[in-house]
């Protein structure tokens, strides 16, 4: 492109626009261009929108012949702002990330020199990961091939997951019918895993239609069965996960251990079961829960609520969402407070004071919401906390408006921040909130400065191209494997069933699938059923614990066959039970589970979490207090 910038009318020099450069542009455009609307929403889904046609190869010049005959994929006032869009980066000199590969496509489509100096150029041209190229990418390679005919492409179109990307399997799987004379060469041994691995992958794979045909095989022993394993909810699903790790510690390092998940927003249940474990572990491709920035902003609010002198949290929130107060407000109300040594909640009280203080009045509404705020939190169970701080505050509205690209993600984890405080109130009744920030407080800390060295953390797609002994899968369920905004989709389907094959093929020797059989929404609980893909798996592959057989396949289910247990036992200890162990301390009885007669209490304990303990190595206590 620096080479013939020219000849697309621009000069060599030319600048490269990143996002935050992109965003300043379309909204300098939106504002021009829309009289009434959320520009911040607007420049989200013009965002999508210039990337999608973009990495489709379609050309400014093409763009309204596609609206027309793809209606729904343009938004209102697409064509006009991707038009006025390249004219405002024509004059500015700049392209964006995305025209770095649209232009050499513009080059190459309109310029027969350039295509041909290029052709010359390169005479053999070779491309990894083929099934990750784009329509624009594809093209491109097409042109610079079309001289010499020289052209190896690699891939594999069971790990085509980028489609958000733009990423279009077809490239590679229809790669025979724009090259009729390519031979096509099948890798089909896998050098990874074991043979039930192999198997169990292929088998769940080959039921997407729109693939290429291969039969892998693998000269690897059969190895373990894929176990599956349901649990009652998401907090038990965590706690089994982390007892396995530990339970497995001496043959597998915990460097060697991963755990995969489609969403970000299921870390939480996860890192906490860990912690409680001391499990180190380290989260790729995203931060750990607590730290994320919509998590840090409600914890600092809750803090605030349980301790106004708080000043660390009052500076986080105190123009989080924007309320209109700058620095001079803050320089102002800090000023008060450091003159009368108190905190910065009662030095902004201290400047509402003063008629003289410009920014009085925000404050005061400021300081209304904060002090209504903390008498309605304080007054109400812990649970409904989240759910009052975002009606009062507005705060989602906020997060749609600065991320809209973000913001799906973003609310999941708040969601997931609202589970974590019911659970631990139905653990602990009649708990309050600084007893909830000092226990999360608490067992973070307690993780600073452990080993760096631990169990791998990421989502599946952070997990291509990588490789672990030991491998967990949590939450293979309708509604979150597949995703929710893919069941309806036969495509969106089958790219959630090549993204389950690729978490199956990054484990080794040893894999299992969890699922719960809940998982909360709020104050809600909603049911998730198993996923679809694991009934496309053959029985013989997978050693499913008995409550995920009666789920999965319960024609199969062994017959409940009743014991007797001691009378005492039975009258004496049962679900919400306050007991004490001599080892783990106090703790609540949560449920019973059953193996083959042995029966044991699920007890979380105030220190430790969850643990599965004999009836008989527990004392009922008065209180879990």
């Amino acid at each position: 492109l620096r080479e013939f910038a020219g000849e697309l009318g621009y000069e060599p020099n030319f600048s490269i626009y990143d996002d935050q450069d992109v965003t300043r542009a379309l909204k300098h455009i939106l504002k021009q261009v829309i009289a009434k609307g959320d520009i911040p929403q607007l420049v989200g889904e013009m965002k999508n929108f210039l990337h999608f046609v973009k990495t489709a190869g379609v050309l400014v010049s093409e763009i309204e012949d596609f609206a027309a005959q793809n209606p729904t994929r343009v938004p209102t006032a697409g064509v006009q702002i991707y038009r006025l869009y390249q004219e405002f980066l024509a004059q500015s000199n700049a392209m964006d990330f995305n025209d770095l590969l649209l232009n050499v496509l513009l080059l190459l489509r309109t310029n027969e020199r350039v295509k041909s100096i290029l052709g010359n150029r390169y005479q053999y041209i070779m491309v990894d990961e083929f099934q990750d190229t784009n329509r624009t990418q594809f093209e491109i390679i097409q042109h610079l091939a079309d001289r010499h005919q020289n052209l190896m492409v690699v891939g594999d179109d069971d790990q085509s997951i980028y489609s958000w990307r733009g990423a279009t399997p077809s490239n590679i799987i229809d790669f025979d019918r724009t090259y009729p004379t390519a031979t096509r060469i099948a890798l089909e041994e896998n050098y990874r895993c074991t043979g039930n691995i192999v198997a169990a992958a292929s088998k769940l794979v080959a039921n997407n239609k729109k693939r290429a045909v291969k039969t892998l095989f693998t000269n690897a022993p059969a190895g373990d069965q894929l176990e599956v394993h349901l649990e009652v909810d998401g907090e038990m699903e965590a706690y089994w996960i982390a007892e396995e790790i530990y339970k497995e510690r001496n043959k597998f390092e915990y460097e060697d251990v991963a755990i995969f998940y489609r969403t970000n927003s299921q870390s939480r249940s996860l890192e906490e079961a860990l912690l409680r474990r001391r499990i180190p572990y380290t989260i790729y491709g995203s931060v750990e829960f607590y730290e994320r920035l919509e998590i840090k902003d409600l914890l600092a609010y809750l803090r605030l609520m349980a301790n106004p002198a708080d000043d660390v949290s009052f500076l986080r929130i105190y123009n989080v969402p924007t309320r209109g107060l700058g620095d001079k407000a803050l320089e102002t109300l800090q000023k008060y407070a450091t003159q009368q040594g108190v905190s910065l909640w009662k030095g902004a009280e201290l400047t509402i004071a003063d008629p003289k203080q410009k920014a009085a009045p925000k404050l005061k509404y400021l300081l209304d919401l904060l002090n209504a705020l903390r008498k309605e939190i304080l007054e109400s169970p812990i649970n409904e906390a989240v759910k009052t701080l975002l009606e009062a505050t507005e705060y989602p509205d906020y997060l749609k408006k600065k991320y809209p690209d973000q913001y799906a993600d973003k609310m999941d984890n708040i969601q997931e921040l609202a589970a974590g405080i019911i659970e631990f109130e139905n653990k602990n009744p009649g708990t309050s909130l600084a007893t909830w920030i000092e226990t999360v407080s608490l067992v973070r800390e307690d993780a600073k400065g452990k080993e760096s060295k631990g169990v791998s953390m990421m989502t599946l797609h952070m997990a291509k191209g990588l490789e672990f002994p030991r491998v967990f899968i949590a939450g293979v369920e309708d509604g979150l494997l597949p995703h929710r905004n893919s069941i309806e989709d036969p495509v969106a389907i089958e790219e959630e069933r090549r993204l389950l094959y690729v978490g199956i093929t990054r484990a080794k020797s040893r894999i299992s699938l969890t699922l719960a059989k809940r998982r909360r929404n709020f104050n809600n609980e909603m049911a998730h059923p198993p996923s679809r893909f694991l009934l496309e798996i053959p029985s013989e592959l997978m050693a499913l614990s008995m409550k995920a057989q009666e789920a999965l396949r319960p024609d199969e289910a062994p017959v409940q066959i009743d014991y007797i247990y001691d009378e005492t036992f039975e009258g004496d200890i049962e679900e919400g039970s306050n007991v004490f162990h001599p080892t783990y301390g106090r703790g609540t009885v949560q449920g019973f589970d059953v193996h083959l007669g042995a029966r044991k209490a699920v007890v979380n304990f105030r220190d430790f979490g969850y643990r599965k303990i004999r009836p008989s190595q527990l004392q009922i206590r008065g209180s879990a207090d």
